[in-house]
C-alpha cells in the first residue's frame, strides 16, 4: 500500500486517468475569454469566396490595411509564408506589413529535417515579409497519448530567445519553458469573425479596435486541426488564442509533488484501519467513500480557484486498498475461500446431477471402484443397472469389456485422459437398436494416493439407429442408380476391378426417339423395365447404368460369347409394357474381356465394341483392338480438330480446271487439307465426316470460303469452286456468309462457285431450294457436285436453280474402258446441254479421256492431266499467269 504513491507515477493508465479528471475539473468550471484577443477564421464561406488556395498573398496585404485602419492591436498571421509566391503577391504583402510598422507577428516552426531524424530546422518566413514583421513560434506540441494541454513560451532562433505567438499576444516577458493550457475558458468566448466578413466591411472597426488579432484556418479542409482534452478537437489558431488567455487571465496552471501526501495518507489509513477494528465495514465504507468525494472537492476548488492541478487517481486506489484490508482484518480469507469453494462444489453437483437426468443421452458416471455413482434414466435401461450398483455386472457384455480394456490401458500409463468408442444393437421386438458408447476415464487425486484405481469414469450413450440408417442410405445413394437401382458406373467399376470373364454394354436402340415420342416418364419407366428383366434373367450378374440408356453386366462365364449374346437378348424379344402400353424395344451389345485389361479399359472396350455392332446391321459385336485403334484416332482427330483451326493447321490447295477447247486455265478448286503436328497430313476423307458429326464443320467451312476468296482475290482471272458439306449448308446462313467472303476479300461474286451434292436438298422440301436461290442471287454459281453417284432422281433436277452439273470422276475414269460407263457419261451431257447447265468433267488423267470429253462437246476439265492439287502460286505461275500484289 505505502508503495502505491510511488510507483503510481509510471503507470501510463494512472495518468490517464488523472489527465481524464482534470480535463472534466475544466468542464465543470468554465470561464469566459477576456475579449482582449480576436480569431479572425480562414472558414469554408472564405475559401468559396476566394475561390483558390493557397491565396495570392495580396489578400493577406488588404486584410492588415483593413486591420491597421481599425488600430487593431498586434497582429498574428497563423499562415506559413516559407516559400516564395509570385514576385507581385509577395511585394503586396510586404508592402503592407510596412505599412502595419511592424506590429504584425509572423509564424516560425521548428520541424525535423527527415521523418527518420532527430535532427530539426526552423521554418521561418521568406525575408522579404520578415523584414518588416516580428517573429514567433506557432509549434503545437502534443503529449504522449497524442493529445494536446500545453504550450511553450519560446525558443532560440537566430541565437537569441524568441517568443511564442501565446507569449507575445499576452504581453508575458517568459520567453522559454511550458504552461498547460486553461481549457476551461470556453472557445465559444473567443471573439470570432470570418475573414471574408472582415475584407467585406461587414465587421465594424469598433470591433477591432486596440484587440490582438489572430488569423488563421479553421475550415476542415485546411486540416489545421489537432486533439484537446475537451470538445474532442480544436483548430490551431484557437489553441493560440486559449494559450495567450491562460496567460492574460493569470492562469499559470502548476502542479505539484503529490508523492507526499499520498505516503502520508496511505500510512494514515493504515494506522486508522487497524485501530478501528470494532468498527463495521458499512461505517467505514461510508467514511471512505466521504474521504473520496473531500478529496475531490478540495482539487476542484484548487484547480478552479488557485490554478493548482493534481491528480486523485492513487487517493481513489488507496481508498480502495484501505476497503480491502478492512474486509480482509474482519473476515478469514481464507475460510471465505473455503466457504466459496464448498458451495461451488455443491452447486456444481447439482447442475451435474440435473444434466444427467436431463440429457437425451445415457450418461453414466462411476468411481475408481467400478461402482455407478449416477446415471441417466436412459442408460438404465440400456445397461440395465442403477447407482450404487456394479458397472461390470450389466449384461451388455460389449460395454463392459470395453471398460476393462480400458482400464488395463489405464494402469499401464495413468497420468493421461483415456477414451474409447464401442458400438454395439439392442433389441426392442422385432426392431434393432444401434448405439455408441464413449467411455473416458480421467486421473483424479483423492484421499489415498496408494488407491489401485485413481480415477473417475463416464461413459455416455447415444443411439446412433437413424444416424446408421442414413449413412446405410448414404452408401446406397452412391453407389446405386437412382432410376433402376442398378450399380451406377462408378460402383461397377469398383467392383468390377479384379475379375474376370466378360463385360458386357448394352444400350436401348432409338431411347432418344421413343422419350421425344412418348415422354421422359415412359422413358424412366422403360429404363427401369429394362433393369428389372436384367436382374431377373442375371440375379448372379454384376449389373450396372452406366449412363444414359446404356446398361453393363459382367459374367465369370469365359465361353463362346454367341451364347450369352442370345441369353442377353432373348428377354427383350418380348415388349415392355408401362402404363397398358406395348413398347416394343431392341438392344445392341458390345462384348470385352475383363480381365486382361482392367475394369475401365474393359468397360471401354465393351463400349468400342457397342459402337462397332451399332454401325454394322448386327445385334452384337466383340471387341476388336484394331477397331478400337481407329475407334481412338477418331475421337482423338475429332479432340485436336477444335484446335486445329486457331492453330492455323487447316490448309487449302487448289486443282485448276481448263476450258477443254483451248486448254486455257478458266479457274479452280478448292480443296481442304489438314497437317497435323503429330500425325501429318490428314485425309479429308478421314476427317471430314468427323468435322460434319461433330458440328465442326460449319466453322471451317466458314473459314474455307474467306480463305478461297481471299487467294482468288489475288489471281488475274478465273473463277474459285468450293465445296460446301450438306451440314454447314443446313446450319447456316449461306446467303450472309457468302456476302461477308465477297465483302472482305473484294472478289466479284461472278468469280465464285458453290459445289453442292444432292443430299444437301433431298430430304428437304424447298428450305435448300430457297436458300440455293438466295446464293444464286447474289451472283455466285451453283454447281451440282459428285453428280450419278447418289440418287440421282431426274425429277428434282429441272427445278434446281443451278449452273454447272460435275460429272463424278468414277464415271471420267472408267469411259474410255467400258462403253457403259461411256453411255452414261454420254447421257449426263446431254441432259445438261438440255438443261443449259455447264458440265465440268472431274478425274481426266489421260489425253484420251480428254479427246473423248471434247467430241462430247464437254466444256470445263479438272484432273491430274491438267495439273495435281498444288498451292495457288505454283498453279497461276504453271499457267505463265501472275499474282497480283496484295
Amino acid at each position: 500500500m505505502l508503495a502505491l504513491p510511488v510507483v503510481a507515477s509510471k503507470i501510463a493508465a494512472v495518468t490517464q486517468l488523472d489527465d481524464g479528471l482534470i480535463a472534466k475539473r475544466f468542464e465543470w468550471a468554465p470561464r469566459d475569454a477576456s475579449g482582449k484577443i480576436v480569431f479572425i477564421a480562414i472558414d469554408k464561406r472564405t475559401l468559396d469566396a476566394v475561390g483558390i488556395w493557397p491565396w495570392p498573398r495580396s489578400q493577406y496585404g488588404k486584410l492588415l490595411e483593413k486591420l491597421t485602419a481599425a488600430n487593431a492591436a498586434d497582429i498574428f498571421l497563423d499562415i506559413d509564408f516559407s516559400t516564395p509566391s509570385n514576385a507581385a503577391e509577395d511585394g503586396a504583402l510586404a508592402s503592407a506589413l510596412e505599412t502595419a510598422g511592424g506590429g504584425v507577428l509572423l509564424p516560425l516552426f521548428r520541424q525535423k529535417v527527415a521523418a527518420s531524424s532527430s535532427e530539426t530546422e526552423i521554418s521561418k518566413p521568406i525575408a522579404a515579409l520578415l523584414a518588416n514583421a516580428w517573429p514567433v513560434f506557432a509549434n503545437v506540441t502534443m503529449d504522449a497519448d497524442g493529445i494536446v494541454r500545453r504550450f511553450d513560451l519560446g525558443n532560440e532562433f537566430d541565437g537569441r530567445s524568441t517568443q511564442s505567438a501565446a507569449a507575445a499576444l499576452s504581453g508575458s516577458p517568459d520567453t522559454s519553458g511550458r504552461r498547460l493550457i486553461d481549457f476551461s475558458i470556453r472557445q465559444a468566448s473567443v471573439p470570432t469573425y470570418s475573414l471574408v466578413d472582415v475584407l467585406s466591411g461587414k465587421v465594424a472597426d469598433e470591433q477591432l479596435e486596440g484587440r490582438s488579432i489572430v488569423v488563421g484556418a479553421s475550415a476542415a479542409e485546411l486540416k489545421d486541426i489537432f486533439p484537446v482534452p475537451l470538445k474532442g478537437s480544436i483548430v490551431g489558431p484557437l489553441l493560440h488564442v486559449l494559450a495567450a488567455e491562460t496567460l492574460l487571465q493569470n492562469r499559470t496552471l502548476r502542479g505539484y509533488d503529490q508523492v507526499p501526501i499520498d505516503l502520508l495518507v496511505a500510512a494514515i489509513l493504515i494506522v486508522a484501519i487497524f485501530s478501528s477494528r470494532m468498527a463495521g465495514m458499512a461505517k467505514i465504507s461510508l467514511l471512505l467513500l466521504a474521504m473520496g468525494l473531500v478529496s475531490e472537492a478540495v482539487a476542484f476548488c484548487l484547480q478552479k480557484d488557485f490554478a493548482l492541478v493534481g491528480g486523485t487517481t492513487v487517493y481513489w486506489m488507496l481508498l480502495a486498498l484501505a476497503w480491502v484490508l478492512a474486509l480482509n482484518e474482519r473476515i478469514d480469507l481464507g475460510q471465505m475461500m473455503a466457504t466459496f469453494a464448498s458451495i461451488d462444489a455443491r452447486n456444481t453437483r447439482r447442475l451435474m446431477r440435473r444434466i444427467i437426468a436431463d440429457s437425451s443421452d445415457g450418461i453414466v458416471a462411476f468411481t475408481g471402484d467400478m461402482k455407478i455413482a449416477d446415471i441417466s434414466v436412459s442408460a438404465k435401461a440400456v445397461l440395465r443397472l442403477s447407482a450404487g450398483a456394479d458397472l461390470l455386472t450389466s449384461p451388455e457384455r460389449s460395454v463392459t469389456e470395453a471398460v476393462a480394456s480400458l482400464i488395463a490401458r489405464y494402469d499401464v500409463d495413468s497420468g493421461r485422459i483415456h477414451t474409447d468408442v464401442v458400438e454395439f444393437v439392442t433389441y426392442c421386438g422385432e426392431d434393432q437398436i444401434a448405439y455408441e458408447a464413449c467411455i473416458t476415464l480421467s486421473p483424479v487425486e483423492g484421499p489415498d494416493p496408494k488407491a489401485v484405481h485413481s480415477f473417475c469414469g463416464c461413459i455416455i450413450i447415444r443411439d446412433v439407429t437413424a444416424q446408421k440408417r442414413y449413412q446405410v442410405q448414404l452408401k446406397r445413394m452412391s453407389e446405386e442408380d437412382d432410376r433402376t437401382g442398378l450399380l451406377n458406373r462408378r460402383e461397377f467399376l469398383s467392383r468390377l476391378e479384379g475379375r474376370n470373364g466378360l463385360v458386357v454394354v448394352l444400350e436401348i436402340e432409338r431411347f432418344s426417339d421413343i422419350c421425344a415420342a412418348l415422354g421422359r416418364d415412359v422413358g424412366d419407366a422403360l429404363l427401369r423395365a429394362v433393369g428389372a428383366r436384367l436382374e431377373t434373367n442375371f440375379p448372379d450378374g454384376l449389373l450396372g447404368r452406366i449412363e444414359g440408356a446404356l446398361f453393363a453386366v459382367h459374367s465369370t462365364i469365359e465361353d463362346d460369347p454367341t451364347l450369352y449374346a442370345e441369353g442377353l437378348l432373348s428377354p427383350f424379344e418380348e415388349p415392355v409394357v408401362i402404363d397398358g402400353m406395348s413398347v416394343i424395344i431392341a438392344v445392341r451389345l458390345g462384348f470385352a474381356q475383363a480381365g486382361p485389361l482392367g475394369a475401365e479399359s474393359a468397360l471401354r472396350a465393351a463400349e468400342s465394341a457397342l459402337d462397332t455392332a451399332k454401325k454394322t446391321t448386327e445385334p452384337w459385336s466383340i471387341y476388336n483392338p484394331a477397331t478400337a485403334l481407329r475407334q481412338a484416332r477418331l475421337r482423338r482427330l475429332e479432340a485436336d480438330m477444335r484446335a486445329a483451326l486457331g492453330d492455323q493447321q487447316f490448309f487449302l490447295l487448289y486443282q485448276p480446271q481448263v476450258d477443254l477447247s483451248s486448254g486455257e486455265f478458266v479457274g479452280a478448286e478448292a480443296l481442304l487439307r489438314w497437317r497435323h503436328p503429330e500425325l501429318g497430313v490428314i485425309s479429308p476423307v478421314e476427317f471430314i465426316p468427323i468435322a460434319e458429326s461433330s458440328g465442326l464443320i460449319c466453322n471451317i467451312g466458314r473459314w474455307v470460303l474467306t480463305e478461297a476468296c481471299a487467294e482468288a482475290s489475288r489471281w488475274p482471272f478465273g473463277m474459285v469452286s468450293v465445296n460446301m458439306s450438306p451440314v454447314q449448308f443446313d446450319r447456316s446462313d449461306v446467303e450472309a456468309e457468302v456476302r461477308l467472303a465477297l465483302s472482305t476479300s473484294g472478289l466479284p461474286a461472278s468469280r465464285l462457285c458453290l459445289e453442292l451434292t444432292e443430299s444437301v436438298f433431298l430430304d428437304d422440301s424447298g428450305r435448300s431450294i430457297s436458300k440455293m436461290a438466295a446464293a444464286r442471287a447474289i451472283g455466285v454459281s451453283l454447281a451440282l457436285d459428285d453428280f450419278g453417284t447418289g440418287y440421282s432422281s431426274m425429277s428434282y433436277l429441272a427445278d434446281l436453280p443451278l449452273d454447272k452439273l460435275k460429272i463424278d470422276q468414277s464415271f471420267v475414269r472408267r469411259m474410255t474402258g467400258a462403253q457403259g460407263v461411256l453411255e452414261i457419261v454420254k447421257a449426263i451431257v446431254y441432259l445438261a446441254r438440255g438443261l443449259n447447265l455447264e458440265i465440268v468433267a472431274e478425274g481426266v488423267e489421260g489425253e484420251e479421256e480428254k479427246a473423248l470429253l471434247r467430241q462430247l462437246e464437254c466444256q470445263t476439265g479438272q484432273g491430274y492431266l491438267f495439273g495435281k492439287p498444288q498451292i495457288a502460286s505454283q498453279m497461276i505461275a504453271h499457267f505463265g499467269l501472275s499474282m497480283h500484289v496484295a
